[in-house]
């Protein structure tokens, strides 16, 4: 006996749920006045990636 159709759509959808790519990425946290510089600037480069990718039309 063949499994039903929905089961199966059902089936394919699950597995291609964790292939969707994410709306926008997760906002970069500020690392604190005291962090040492690198760390500033991979934030402020990681900060600038996630505004480009918000205000892409």
């Amino acid at each position: 006996m063949a499994p039903p159709p929905l089961l199966l759509l059902a089936c394919a959808a699950a597995a291609l749920l964790p292939l969707r790519p994410r709306a926008a990425p997760a906002q970069p946290a500020f690392p604190g006045p005291d962090a040492p510089a690198e760390e500033l600037l991979r934030f402020y480069n990681d900060l600038q990636q996630y505004l480009n990718v918000v205000t892409r039309p």
